[in-house]
């Protein structure tokens, strides 16, 4: 999919997990991303998440979200379906017996229906119609397992248009592919025929104007009257006595040139205009997510500290209600972000796994593969060493929550060490680490232990 599908679900990722922050934290934060990026520019999203990214353990230029997976199976099998069907739509066409020509109106008309199909499936993309919503949000929910993303809900018709567009070009050519095997290896004849009082001369008028885009440059793909006259044929009788065997066959490479001029290139453009179509209203959502003009207004506005005075000085935003604990005897250990917990740990080799920082999503689900394969029945404790001043991030909840479902059983804890392993944080610091914990305490089992300065033990 569009990469700029990926940075409005990133976008939308980080707008719920900031929801969970301080407004004063994100307003500090997001104009100093403003100030160090060059005042009255417009806001790079995509540089501003791998700022964000940049401490934790996703990075912006690999994203994982379900949305895209499920439309990258969705547009595979639906291409695909149209690949298969191109081959046996134009063998069923193609298909005649001893007797019986190919009937070029049938194929005509046919071509007709394709481009109809097109041209409706462009207005509706355009138009933003969403008819088959229901299937495709009833599908998600199957395979996901989950909510789709509401951030994707206005894009859902240029989507499938964009889907639809790029299995009916595949159709297409797969299609005329079939043909032009078929013309190889086979004896087609094809002829013209239909109930209608038509005369030759009229016949020839409408394939005249259906190959026009090719007459000048292609004389060979266009039939002339001649060929009209001598291959008209009639279901119940056989063909004219004098009409030579060969001329039937005549009749392919018009029929080639209309399949290409008439099937496939209209395809192609209108999958261009729905691709133009869907990055343009990919940005107007991501202008009109709720979370851009808060965005907006935070690296626009100052952010005023007036030092001790201010309400959030030297003080905790809120109150905690948990307590430090213990830290385990000899338990499962990794070092989150490049913390050091030197002499913290009882019973730890060194050094720690290694987990968020610079890391990849892949590598952090490595680092818990080598950790469950350590887990045993009586050692399920697993501590998470953190830096204290840093504030815990979104990432680190994903993180958690990845040990939660690869280490079944584990009793995680929060290590926050201070810039000298030998100090205790502060308590602001802490009081941080004891709100995180019971925010993503439910169903995680999370605790924050505390280093002390004289013995590295905890209370």
């Amino acid at each position: 999919m569009p990469g700029h599908l990926e940075t409005l679900l990133a976008f939308d990722r980080q707008y719920q997990r900031d929801q969970q922050q301080s407004p004063v934290f994100l307003h500090r934060r997001d104009r100093r991303y403003a100030l160090d990026s060059g005042e009255g520019q417009a806001p790079d999203i995509a540089r501003w998440l791998t700022q964000l990214h940049a401490i934790g353990s996703h990075t912006a230029d690999r994203p994982d979200f379900p949305e895209i997976r499920f439309w990258r199976r969705f547009s595979t099998g639906f291409i695909t379906a149209g690949a298969l069907l191109g081959v046996i739509t134009m063998s069923g066409l193609l298909f005649y017996e001893g007797g019986q020509q190919i009937n070029v109106t049938v194929i005509l008309g046919f071509v007709l229906l394709q481009l109809l199909l097109a041209l409706y499936t462009a207005v509706q993309g355009l138009a933003g119609w969403q008819p088959w919503a229901p299937v495709i949000h009833g599908l998600q929910q199957r395979l996901q397992k989950q909510q789709p993303s509401p951030a994707l809900a206005p894009l859902l018709g240029p989507m499938m248009t964009r889907t639809a567009q790029a299995a009916g070009l595949v159709f297409g050519a797969t299609a005329l592919i079939t043909l032009l095997l078929s013309v190889v290896f086979q004896d087609l004849a094809f002829g013209w025929s239909t109930t209608l009082e038509t005369s030759a001369e009229a016949w020839h008028r409408v394939v005249s104007w259906v190959a026009l885009p090719w007459s000048g440059w292609l004389p060979v793909a266009s039939p002339s009257l001649e060929l009209a006259e001598d291959t008209r044929f009639f279901r119940l009788e056989g063909s004219e006595a004098g009409t030579a065997s060969a001329r039937w066959g005549e009749w392919w490479p018009f029929v080639a040139m209309t399949w290409l001029a008439w099937v496939i290139l209209p395809r192609a453009l209108l999958l261009a205009v729905a691709t133009v179509d869907l990055r343009a209203k990919g940005r107007s959502a991501l202008t009109q997510h709720p979370g851009y003009q808060a965005l907006l207004w935070r690296m626009e506005t100052p952010s005023v500290d007036t030092g001790a005075d201010t309400s959030d000085s030297g003080q905790l935003p809120e109150d905690h209600r948990s307590a430090t604990v213990t830290v385990p005897h000899a338990p499962l250990a990794v070092s989150w972000a490049g913390a050091t917990a030197d002499g913290l740990l009882a019973g730890v080799d060194r050094p720690l796994p290694r987990a968020g920082g610079a890391q990849s999503l892949q590598a952090d689900r490595d680092t818990l593969a080598q950790l469950a394969e350590q887990m045993t029945a009586g050692h399920r404790q697993l501590v998470v060493v953190t830096r204290s001043w840093e504030p815990p991030t979104a990432e680190l909840e994903d993180f958690l929550e990845d040990a939660r479902e690869q280490l079944p059983g584990v009793t995680i804890t929060l290590l926050p060490v201070a810039g000298d392993p030998a100090q205790r944080p502060n308590d602001q610091q802490l009081g941080q680490w004891l709100r995180f914990a019971e925010r993503v305490g439910q169903g995680v089992r999370v605790a924050v232990a505390e280093t002390q300065e004289a013995t590295h033990g905890v209370h």
